[in-house]
């Protein structure tokens, strides 16, 4: 996931990090992305999630809601109601098993794809969190996990499930407090980003290295050759 620098939820209104800190450009669970919160503050969040009952029966971290099942799942159904954030990214990476150039007898490899917004603008990614007051981050489990629905048909074609991608008025939507189960279930149903709306380019496998994070990790492999 890469971060968006830009976050315009109104015009002219622009969110605005008041830390200041840099962008990622190779965000991955474990990490601490950056999320906006339905007071429009800007708090950076553990990405992964495990509820105390969970963990006391030793289950792993989550780092994913299906959007299908997230209202009634044990899981997440009362952050569901009451801890719905987003997360600015310009766009996030899929990988796809491709065959290698030059020896069809070497096996293939995973191709890793940069996707965003055929427009170029931010993207805001619908997710969930424990974490609702600065003393929330010191629970054991606590972060945030990123919603996912159903991949369109064409889009990479990589697996079947992406985030669930809002865009301006869809994610304060998404933000209010007071939305109701019947207008969050019109929400995801009928206001998610589709798939025509994105493009996507290969990018260097160096992505696949956690520890790198730079402004070339998501520019066409093309342009790096």
């Amino acid at each position: 996931m890469h971060y968006a620098q830009r976050v315009h939820l109104r015009n002219p209104f622009v969110l605005v990090d008041a830390a200041d800190r840099r962008p990622g450009y190779n965000l991955s669970p474990g990490t601490h992305p950056l999320a906006v919160y339905p007071d429009e503050t800007i708090r950076a969040v553990h990405w992964g999630y495990c509820p105390p009952w969970a963990i006391q029966k030793k289950l792993p971290q989550t780092i994913n809601a299906r959007v299908e099942t997230a209202a009634t799942s044990a899981y997440f159904k009362h952050l569901w109601k009451k801890a719905r954030i987003f997360v600015p990214a310009d766009g996030w990476f899929e990988w796809r098993i491709e065959p290698r150039t030059g020896d069809p007898a070497e096996k293939p490899f995973k191709q890793p794809y940069f996707i965003q917004r055929a427009d170029g603008e931010p993207m805001y990614l619908a997710a969930l969190t424990s974490i609702m007051r600065d003393e929330d981050a010191a629970a054991p489990g606590a972060g945030f996990v990123i919603v996912t629905a159903a991949a369109d048909e064409g889009l990479v074609d990589v697996h079947d499930r992406r985030p669930l991608v809002f865009a301006p008025t869809a994610a304060r939507r998404w933000l209010d407090p007071d939305a109701s189960a019947e207008d969050l279930a019109k929400l995801v149903r009928s206001d998610g980003v589709p798939a025509s709306h994105f493009v996507w380019h290969r990018v260097s496998s160096d992505v696949n290295r956690a520890t790198n994070d730079e402004p070339r990790l998501i520019e066409p492999l093309e342009t790096l050759l």
